[in-house]
């Protein structure tokens, strides 16, 4: 006899009702829905754009330029939530599936976004807001190395990391040489 499924959000109402609040406070426009009730496979998911700029320094100077807006996300969490981290997949930009093939853009093959780079970086304690914020800066490598300034996603990110704030100018200079700008889903 099937027993029916249990979810994450109905088990820990109090890490749902903590989870929701910590990702409206970074990102409004995400929406929750969730678990469909009979899926099983994803317990819950956030639809929308992350912040482009949700750092505590001064946004680099071109930024809005590069990147016309946060990146478009669907945050997924496994019945495993929050033992195991969501899968945060770009939606808009969709990575290359060439991209998705070469570490150095931090994307896994299924198209979620490799946000830790070791075992053991997320604890049941982790806010989804701190890998969120990974996410958003992975949008900004991601233009720069879509632009050519840089050849890698770095180990630390953006978040950590200043030290590629001044590239995002070179980015824009070069998109403008090239006649290229960024790539979104709905660019022809």
């Amino acid at each position: 006899m099937p027993s029916e499924p249990v979810y994450w959000t109905d088990v820990d109402q109090r890490r749902l009702q903590m989870d929701l609040a910590d990702v409206a406070a970074l990102a409004p426009d995400l929406t929750f829905e969730p678990p469909p009730g009979v899926d099983g496979a994803h317990q819950g998911v956030w639809i929308g754009d992350l912040p482009l700029w949700p750092f505590e320094r001064d946004r680099p100077d071109g930024l809005a330029e590069l990147l016309p807006r946060g990146l478009r996300v669907q945050v997924w969490c496994s019945a495993a939530h929050p033992v195991v981290p969501p899968d945060v997949v770009p939606v808009d930009p969709e990575p290359l599936l060439v991209e998705r093939s070469m570490n150095l853009w931090h994307v896994a093959p299924h198209g979620q976004l490799c946000l830790m780079q070791s075992y053991g970086a997320w604890t049941p304690s982790d806010r989804v807001s701190d890998l969120l914020r990974k996410a958003c800066g992975w949008h900004v490598e991601y233009a720069l190395m879509k632009a050519g300034v840089v050849e890698a996603m770095s180990e630390r990110g953006i978040v950590e990391d200043d030290s590629r704030d001044h590239l995002v100018r070179a980015a824009v200079e070069a998109s403008r040489a090239t006649g290229t700008g960024p790539r979104t889903s709905t660019d022809g």
